[in-house]
Order: structure tokens, then C-alpha cells, then sequence
């Protein structure tokens, strides 16, 4: 019996948990049965039969066979994220954005229309996934209605399957405007920004007239808790030298009227030098050499909050959506991009969807590529030669650097996996 090379394994002080990366399949082993298997020739094949049956043992070819897999399900997806308003109704300590007050035309609104026919008359694609993004979205609040109900009616024409998401600081998402959100425009997935409590919150996430936000998005928080509706809200928070010290005391206070919610996940990021923006020097934030975000993730699920992130990092599905070949971001100006970080570089600028233009040759420039040398890795089929496209056409990181930040991040997740108890199965003892 070999395991492939392509499985992950985490040790607990209960056993060990595997993680198949080929299949995203999963489980615990306890010691005990472990033990077991040592000593008990029938234990030992029902065990090595298990293995066999979930993909965990080695295969001929099989990072080839696997990564063509996830190939041809991304070929299945069509993304786009879209960008409703140039403005922000938050000036953040540590944005990286330009705001313009302009909203998207009607133009720019058919045109993408247009093009999402065009694609999905093609039966190569099975799902549509819409990202509204900003600015703040909700600023373009009726491009979101109108677009979302063209999307709906062309999905249900060609028997396309269809999802969206919205990123949003959450200060404008009212009762009504939840409720229509998810019942009338189907967006089921909400990420959030909380940054620690309110003192710390309100000290980086600042209105424009420089007033804080806290207690008004930790309202609305409360009235989509209260719902009864179906859909997935990640709590982001981003880490700084500065509210650190500040993210115990949400989990403590104000966090635990989500901790039981299956429907809230907590995410935590270090804030990245990811540029000034329209900030002044004097409007920043100070950042981690280290990585924070481990520690106090750690911290909430000892205190039994749900993470976002594990699930997500450890499975093959993981990648920037900046990555991927079918994924196209368009800006208000119709301005078709790739990463929403990037926006003003024009490396990250491959034509205008108003004009019917896009620089493809450019853009696969940016897509997943996985090199030769590292198809012996144990984590290619989740990492696919490095994560994020910015490294390594903007910021240029060494392929050596990009390497070792994909390890440590897949491995802290597997572990936060393991912990977390996110296994499929467990294997013990009668």
C-alpha cells in the first residue's frame, strides 16, 4: 500500500487527518484504530479497501489526470465581477482605490449583457457566477437589480445554472435591500468587513464625512441573522498593528450573536502594502511583517466560530478568480480587467467591453500554468504553480518566494481544517 504523494495529512491528539487533494475528500483516523489496523489483518484490508475506494492510494499519472479534471470543470464556469460605482461612502485607512462618483451607463450595462449571451449560448459553459464588487456596489444599487434580472432570464434560456456574491462594507444593506438581494436577484453570498470592535473598527473603516460605521453595519449584521433566509455572510477582518489587539474582544462581545449561525464565517487577512489610493499619509494603517491571521483564527475556533477560509484553501478548486481563463472583471467604465486589486495598472487592462475588444492573447498571460517542476509537489493540484497573478506580473515575487507563501498558507488552513473538525468521516473503532 502507497498513499499518493497528493495526499495531506495532519496530526491531532486524536489521530490523524488526510485530506485527498485529487478528490477534496477527507478524514480522521484515531490512534486507537490505528493501532488497530497494526494488529488486525481484516482491520488492515477494510482500511487499505476505504483508501482504495476514496482515490487516496497512488495512481498511474495522477497529477496529470487530476489537474485535466480541474481543467475541464473550470472550462464549465463562466465568472464575472463586476464593478457597479466609482465611489466609496468609506474613505479606509488603508484603501487602495481611486474614486470617481459615476455610476454605470446603461451602455456599459448591454454591453456586458451582450457578451454574456454571447458566451453562454455556448454549451461549454454550465454555471454563470456573478461577483458585485465597488467602489461600494451598493452605491450602483440599480445596475444590481437590472443586470441581475437579465442575467436570471438568460441563465433560465440556455439552462444555465446561476449564483452571485457581493462584497460590500455593509453600511447601506438595509433590511429591504438584503431581502430583495437574495429573494428577487438570487446573490446568496455576502463577504463584510468588521475590523475587530468598534473602537478599532471605527478608527480605520471611516465614513467620507470621517464619522465611524460600526454600529450601523453590526445592525444591519443583526437584522440578516434574524432572517429566516438561505445564504452564506463571511465576516472579514483585516488585520493591522493597530486593531490587533482589538479582534479577542469582538470574538468575546459582539461576535458571539453569529457564533452559532451556520449561515456566518469569520475570515482573517493581514492588511497588504496594496497601495495609497486617494488616502493621505496621514490616513494609514501599519502593517505586519508576520502573519497575523493564523493566531487569532486559531482563537475562534477554540471559541466555536465557524473559519471561511480552510475549507476553501485546502481544496482543489482554490485560485484567484484573477486566474482563471473563463473569468473577466469589467469595470464601470466597461474597462475589462482581471484583478480587482491592480485596478490601475495597465498590465491589468485588456480592452473595453463597450467597444466589443479584448486583448485575449494579453490576458493568458495572467491564467494558471502549471510548470513541469512542480508537478512532484505535494500541493500542486491546490496551489497549480502560485496563487495570485499580481505577484507574479506586477509585484514580480520569485517564483521561490510565491513557492514558500502557498506551502505555509495551505498548511496553516490544514490545520485550521483539522481543528476545526471539517473532515468528512471518521474512522474508528467499533
Amino acid at each position: 500500500m502507497k498513499l499518493s504523494r497528493y495526499v495531506l495529512r495532519y496530526d491531532t491528539e486524536d489521530g490523524s487527518v488526510y485530506f485527498n487533494t485529487k478528490n477534496n475528500h477527507s478524514f480522521l483516523i484515531t490512534n486507537e484504530l490505528k493501532k488497530n489496523i497494526q494488529e488486525n489483518k481484516t482491520t488492515e484490508s477494510e482500511y487499505i479497501a476505504y483508501l482504495e475506494e476514496n482515490k487516496y492510494l497512488l495512481e498511474e499519472n495522477e497529477v496529470n489526470k487530476y489537474l485535466k479534471q480541474i481543467e475541464d470543470r473550470n472550462n464549465e464556469i463562466l465568472e464575472f465581477t463586476i464593478l457597479t460605482h466609482g465611489d466609496c461612502n468609506f474613505r479606509c485607512k488603508y484603501c487602495y482605490e481611486h474614486f470617481k462618483n459615476i455610476g454605470m451607463s446603461i451602455e456599459t450595462e448591454n454591453a456586458i449583457l451582450k457578451f454574456a449571451e454571447e458566451k453562454l449560448s455556448n454549451s461549454q459553459y454550465h454555471f454563470l457566477r456573478i461577483a458585485w464588487f465597488g467602489g461600494e456596489p451598493l452605491l450602483g444599487y440599480k445596475t444590481i437589480q437590472r443586470l441581475s434580472l437579465e442575467f436570471l432570464k438568460i441563465c433560465e434560456r440556455f439552462g444555465i445554472t446561476y449564483s452571485a456574491s457581493i462584497t460590500t462594507n455593509g453600511f447601506l444593506l438595509t433590511s429591504s435591500k438584503f431581502e430583495k438581494l437574495v429573494r428577487e436577484y438570487d446573490v446568496t453570498n455576502f463577504q463584510i468587513t468588521i475590523d475587530g470592535d468598534g473602537e478599532s473598527h471605527d478608527s480605520q473603516r471611516v465614513l467620507k464625512n470621517q464619522k465611524g460605521s460600526y454600529a450601523r453595519i453590526l445592525n444591519n449584521l443583526h437584522k440578516m441573522k434574524d432572517s429566516n433566509l438561505d445564504f452564506i455572510c463571511t465576516l472579514r477582518f483585516n488585520i493591522s498593528k493597530e486593531n490587533y489587539d482589538h479582534m479577542e474582544s469582538f470574538l468575546l462581545n459582539d461576535g458571539r450573536y453569529f457564533k452559532n449561525d451556520d449561515r456566518f464565517f469569520l475570515l482573517y487577512h493581514n492588511i497588504g502594502n496594496w497601495g495609497q489610493g486617494d488616502r493621505s499619509k496621514d490616513d494609514c494603517v501599519t502593517v505586519f511583517k508576520n502573519d497575523m491571521s493564523f493566531g487569532i483564527s486559531k482563537k475562534a475556533v477554540d471559541l466555536g466560530y465557524h473559519l471561511s477560509l480552510p475549507s476553501i484553501v485546502v481544496h482543489n478548486s482554490f485560485s484567484c478568480y484573477a486566474n482563471r481563463l473563463n473569468h473577466y472583471m469589467f469595470n464601470v467604465r466597461g474597462i475589462v480587467q482581471a484583478c480587482t486589486v491592480a485596478l490601475y495598472d495597465n498590465q491589468n487592462v485588456f480592452g473595453n467591453i463597450n467597444t466589443g475588444f479584448i486583448n485575449k492573447d494579453k490576458m493568458k498571460g495572467w491564467f494558471l500554468s502549471v510548470r513541469e517542476d512542480c508537478k512532484t509537489c505535494p500541493f500542486v493540484l491546490v496551489c497549480k504553480s502560485g496563487f495570485c497573478p499580481m505577484a507574479k506580473h506586477i509585484t514580480k515575487l520569485s517564483s521561490s518566494v510565491i513557492c514558500k507563501n502557498m506551502q505555509e498558507k495551505i498548511r496553516k488552513n490544514l490545520a485550521l481544517y483539522a481543528i476545526s473538525g471539517c473532515y468528512e468521516d471518521i474512522l474508528d473503532v467499533d
